[in-house]
Formats: structure tokens, C-alpha cells, sequence
């Protein structure tokens, strides 16, 4: 019988995983598939997993397979202490689908600071800074100025408008990833700020236009230092993130549709001091700008060429087509093959090495 190949791991790495995951190796071991004593024997280096034992094990684990090849472990993260809760969320209403989202981009984080120093590729810090009470005009001014983005580049991608954003965000090192299988609401958008190779992620569930905003609203908590988890509603989650979630949602929306660029647009010109929109009316104005209906309803309100009662008026329709997306049962979503090559692409972006299908 042929000898099956050896995974030859790191030892500390597989104890740290199953410590990390607060199980007993009796446990463990059962999980995986192999003997308590053989379990005990990788973990102290003596022996090693054969390759599917190890990948039994990262599975178990809910690891990503490759952080059992780090020198050492990722940095103590403790995701769900870290971050803010959603509005109305019981305190355990985290499930591990979030968790394991937030620990997983945590990881390929890791990987990408290592691979990164092995190729001798250096990573651009992060170095957009603003704080909640400078002027949110000038900060989406800014952010446009940071990732190269002009009125003439975003008058062109309309349905592709999150994919060029994400292209400009990227190109800054930031790690961007769509988070699948998630429901719209445990999390819209996650923000990890670090120094380098911060993160953002999306839920795939999001609508196109939702996910735009959401990844200007995320990119915006990296540019004020401040990781979180963010919600469907412009409304802040809770009083003492207030000032973060309603500064970030100004600025994602003055990043997006610049008060200059809206206001010169001859559909706003022509309704001179009617405040009263058609959803035709938006949907027009959103298609310009690559967004949503209710970002350009928002951004009137600050202009002020809509009002308070209006914008009101129109909330509920928005909460309940997000509502019906969040609860649409789906018809199985993309096959697995595609999810997983869609975060190596996402991954092969930062490395240069793009990956090319034929």
C-alpha cells in the first residue's frame, strides 16, 4: 500500500488551532478522524498529519489551511470583543458564520504580510488620516484625491461602479473580500483598520449599488482608525458609535456623489425648489453615479434640495427592499468552485500575480 504524503505542518501552529477552537484532543481528535494519542504526538512534533488528515483538521478547525504553515501564530485577535454590535442585536446574536469571516480575513491578512516579506514586495502603509469632526466634504474630496478617482473615470462604470471602486481601493493595499453565505442581518460591511493591509469586507447578499456604498462607508472607518461591523441603516447603531457611523456615511456619501458633480447634473438643475422626487427620477441620478437610490436621496437631503419628511417618507420602501433581500431564500447561490476562486483572485491581486483564464 503506498505510503500516504505527509502535510508536515507546523506543530505549534496545530495545538494553537485547536486551543484557539477551545476543544479537549479527545475532542479533537474525534473531529478529525485520528487517535488522541496521535492527535497529541503532531501537536508536540513528533509525528505529523498525513495531507487529509490535515486538511480534516483545518476543516474541523474552521482554519484556513495555509496559516498552519506560519512560522507562528496570527497575532490574538478576539474578533467579536473588538467590534461594535449591530442596532437591536442581543448581545449573542454573533454566529459563528460572522466570526469565522472576521478570524478568517484576520488570517489571509497574516498570510499576506508574510508572503509579502518573502517576496521582498514592500506593503504601502496606510497613510489617508481623518477625524469625525473635520469637514465631510473635504474628507470624500480627499478619499477621491487618495485612490485616483475623477468625476470622468466614474461617469464611465455605472454597473461597474464596485468593481472600479474596489479596484482603486485595492491598489492602495487595502484587502477587499466578499464574505458568501451570510445573511444581510448579522453584517452589511466589516472594517479591520490596521497600518497595513487593512481589510474590508462585503456581503455578497448586498445588492450592487448597496455594496458600493457599503465599501466607501467601510473604507471610511479605515480612514478614521475606527474597525466595526456596519448594519443596513444610514440611522447610527448605537449611541456611542453615533458620531463614527453617521460621519462615515456622510463621507462614503460625498465620496460617491460630490456635492459639486450632483448639483450641476441637468436633472437637479431642473427641479429648480421642488424638494419631491420620483423614484424615476432617482433611479436616473443613481445610474449616473454608480449607487443607490437612497444615497442620492441622502446626499439631496444634505444639499439641501430635498427634506427631512421627504427623505422619511421614502425610508421605509428602501428598509423593506432591504428586508426582502435579506430574507430572498436562495436558489443555491454560485457553485463552490467559484466562491473559492473568487477570494484566490481577490488574494493574487496583492501579490502581483494575477490570475489569467483562458
Amino acid at each position: 500500500m503506498t505510503k500516504s504524503t505527509l502535510a508536515y505542518i507546523n506543530p505549534a501552529i496545530l495545538q494553537w488551532a485547536r486551543d484557539q477552537a477551545r476543544l479537549s484532543p479527545g475532542t479533537a481528535a474525534e473531529g478529525i478522524g485520528i487517535s488522541v494519542d496521535k492527535l497529541e504526538a503532531c501537536e508536540s512534533g513528533d509525528k505529523q498529519l498525513t495531507f487529509p488528515q490535515f486538511l480534516a483538521a483545518a476543516n474541523f478547525y474552521k482554519r484556513a489551511p495555509a496559516i498552519f504553515y506560519l512560522n507562528e501564530p496570527p497575532a490574538g485577535f478576539q474578533p467579536i470583543q473588538d467590534f461594535r454590535r449591530l442596532r437591536e442585536t442581543p448581545e449573542d446574536a454573533f454566529k459563528s458564520g460572522l466570526e469565522w469571516a472576521i478570524r478568517q480575513a484576520r488570517e489571509r491578512r497574516e498570510l499576506a504580510l508574510e508572503l509579502r516579506k518573502d517576496l521582498g514586495e514592500p506593503v504601502q502603509t496606510f497613510e489617508l488620516h481623518a477625524g469625525v469632526k473635520d469637514h465631510v466634504e473635504t474628507v470624500g474630496a480627499a478619499i477621491r484625491t487618495y485612490l485616483g478617482v475623477t468625476q470622468a473615470h466614474q461617469q464611465t462604470w455605472r454597473a461597474k461602479a464596485f468593481d472600479n471602486w474596489r479596484t482603486a481601493i485595492e491598489a492602495k493595499d487595502v484587502l477587499v473580500f466578499m464574505v458568501p453565505r451570510l445573511a444581510l442581518a448579522e453584517m452589511r460591511g466589516v472594517a479591520i483598520a490596521e497600518s497595513q493591509l487593512p481589510v474590508i469586507l462585503i456581503n455578497s447578499k448586498d445588492r450592487t449599488n448597496g455594496r458600493t456604498f457599503t465599501l466607501l462607508h467601510e473604507f471610511c472607518h479605515l480612514v478614521v482608525r475606527a474597525s466595526g461591523i456596519s448594519g443596513l441603516d444610514f440611522v447610527a447603531a448605537e449611541p456611542a458609535n453615533a458620531v463614527v457611523e453617521q460621519f462615515c456615511n456622510a463621507v462614503a456619501g460625498a465620496a460617491l456623489a460630490p456635492s459639486d458633480w450632483l448639483l450641476s447634473e441637468e436633472l437637479v438643475r431642473a427641479k429648480g425648489q421642488v424638494k419631491t422626487w420620483d423614484d424615476d427620477e432617482l433611479a436616473a441620478l443613481a445610474g449616473r453615479f454608480g449607487v443607490s437610490r437612497e444615497v442620492i436621496l441622502r446626499r439631496l437631503l444634505t444639499l439641501g434640495r430635498t427634506t427631512q419628511a421627504f427623505y422619511e417618507s421614502r425610508r421605509a420602501s428602501f428598509q423593506a427592499e432591504y428586508d426582502a433581500l435579506g430574507e430572498k431564500k436562495s436558489s443555491g447561490g454560485p457553485e463552490r468552485h467559484l466562491v473559492v476562486l473568487s477570494q484566490l483572485v481577490a488574494c493574487c491581486r496583492f501579490f502581483g500575480h494575477l490570475v489569467k483564464l483562458t
